[in-house]
């Protein structure tokens, strides 16, 4: 058994242009599906009014003359033959550049490209050039905090042994390899002493011994003397 309600649905059957008056009927006229409708409700802080609601239907030749200049025009990305991985990421990359600056835009391209060389690199399963060395080894910066793991298997571990195969490496080898300082690094720190010469060493300490200290003075008091006139001043 169903239960059914009644449900009143409302078509648009004409429009009218805001700006020219233009008229466009639902029945055939090209110009009904060339018109430009917004109805949207604004924000608080709007120019429009705070939470008031915005309808307009333009007609394309008025929409062009008021907005023409900051338009740009696209083709639909259905018309595009671009399936590739690579492809894919770029049009990522374009959307979220929009709303990114200059730097994190940069840095997620070179973060695409780096992915894009990796995967080469994994389809290939070897290192032979030195740029493809120091794409790996981006590649595995990126990866290494988040232990990313991709669908053909751990693209870390992957990326690691082919970078320790090129070099001739074991993987802990790596983690054995401790920074050090150079010889010279603390000696020119350790004799600075010595360039100050004891003639004048000893005069400084003599004119330091002769000034005479007030032991009577409470800190405390000092302090907030001292605030306070800055205060008056």
């Amino acid at each position: 058994m169903r239960d059914f309600k009644t449900v009143k649905r409302q078509e648009v059957i004409k429009l009218t242009c805001d700006g020219c008056g233009l008229q466009a009927s639902a029945d055939g006229d090209y110009e009904f599906q060339e018109f430009i409708s917004v109805k949207r409700t604004c924000g608080y802080g709007s120019i429009h009014g705070d939470g008031k609601q915005i309808d307009i239907d333009l007609c394309q030749q008025c929409f062009a003359d008021m907005c023409g200049d900051t338009l740009t025009i696209i083709d639909p990305l259905d018309n595009q033959d671009s399936n590739s991985y690579e492809d894919t990421l770029e049009y990522q990359n374009i959307f979220e550049a929009i709303t990114k600056s200059k730097h994190e835009a940069n840095e997620l391209k070179q973060g695409s490209d780096n992915k894009i060389f990796a995967r080469e690199i994994l389809s290939a399963n070897r290192i032979s050039t030195q740029k493809e060395l120091q794409a790996a080894l981006k590649r595995v910066e990126q990866l290494w905090d988040a232990q990313y793991h991709s669908a053909e298997g751990n693209e870390l571990h992957k990326l690691a042994d082919l970078i320790c195969g090129y070099e001739n490496k074991s993987w802990d080898s790596y983690f054995a390899q401790v920074p050090l300082a150079d010889d010279d690094f603390m000696p020119g720190r350790l004799n600075f002493e010595g360039k100050i010469p004891f003639q004048e060493m000893c005069a400084v300490k003599s004119k330091l011994s002769n000034i005479p200290v007030n032991k009577d003075i409470d800190e405390d008091n000092s302090r907030q003397s001292t605030i306070d006139d800055k205060n008056t001043d």
